[in-house]
């Protein structure tokens, strides 16, 4: 929802604003934003809110309520922000978050989004990510691009049997393990080429035992 439409939404008649909490009821809006490290209120304030103030009270709002995030790094062909992350930290508490994209930054951890279970696209490209870990339970997960990062192991995925695309080109996995059949009715677009260290016999494999086409990326 845009920020406007967000803030009709967000008042009621007398034109006072309606406040929300976030996941965990102790926690108020203010209070998130204050705890949150400064390279997350600057991106924040650069990519969403557009402008370098602290934010109001329905901005806050809204910021606890997005479904949508795109926070693109300096090195991409069209950035949105003039630095680089190097945590996910920023959208820990974001429970509402659909979709999430954070290429062309130095990500290495991605733990924190087990605590996100609405996300259905994740775009995360272009960073230091070293594991898939902390996207075991993500089961609505219909997109997942993780191309150009330091990856070894693709064992997280197989519970996401509602994968549709998913990139893991670029890489340093050696085995697709984490594959299974219940991938094979979903998963139409998946591209794990070019990986230096995943062999040709480790690529039939796959395909033979899932029906499961290993495609070559960009």
């Amino acid at each position: 929802m845009p920020y406007r439409e967000f803030f009709q939404a967000a008042t009621n008649q007398s034109g006072k604003p309606v406040y929300y909490t976030l996941k965990d009821d102790n926690v108020s809006p203010l209070d998130w934003w204050q705890q949150l490290e400064l390279q997350w209120q600057e991106a924040f304030k650069a990519a969403v809110l557009k402008h370098a103030n602290e934010p109001n009270p329905v901005e806050l709002d809204f910021l606890c309520n997005l479904q949508t995030i795109r926070l693109v790094g300096p090195t991409a062909p069209f950035p949105n922000l003039q630095v680089e992350l190097t945590n996910l930290s920023g959208i820990k508490a974001l429970t509402k978050l659909e979709i999430v994209i954070v290429t062309h930054h130095k990500i290495v951890d991605i733990d924190v989004l087990r605590d996100l279970p609405h996300l259905k696209s994740l775009y995360l490209f272009n960073n230091s990510i070293t594991s898939l870990e902390g996207i075991e339970t993500l089961t609505q997960l219909e997109r997942l691009y993780v191309h150009s990062n330091k990856i070894s192991s693709i064992k997280p995925v197989e519970q996401l049997t509602n994968l549709q695309e998913f990139y893991i080109n670029d890489n340093s996995i050696s085995s697709l393990d984490g594959l299974t059949e219940k991938h094979s009715d979903k998963l139409l677009r998946f591209f794990c080429l070019p990986n230096e260290q995943l062999k040709q016999k480790e690529i039939i494999r796959a395909e033979r035992e899932f029906g499961i086409i290993c495609r070559k990326g960009a």
